[in-house]
């Protein structure tokens, strides 16, 4: 994947999540769903799933960050010969 493809996911997942718990057809959808997830009831469950799930993808985020920018030095380098700059 490239730098611009991992930006792009990343924007796709963080407007999904952030709508998730601020538009108001869903937070209405889920105020009226009556099942307990986790003993708490829905929009409780979703707003502690949430920052959860943003840090957990923020994590994923840099470790697939780094290895884009390791391939991308190995590339540079194997172009110049493994010149120092």
């Amino acid at each position: 994947m490239t730098r611009k493809g991992l930006y792009t996911l990343s924007a796709i997942i963080y407007i999904a999540l952030i709508a998730l718990i601020t538009l108001p057809p869903v937070t209405a959808a889920l105020d009226r769903v009556t099942p307990r997830i986790l003993g708490m009831p829905c929009m409780q469950f979703f707003l502690i799933m949430v920052p959860v799930a943003l840090a957990v993808w923020l994590a994923v985020w840099f470790l697939w960050e780094c290895k884009i920018e390791d391939r991308e030095a190995a590339k540079a380098e194997a172009q110049t010969g493994g010149e120092a700059k």
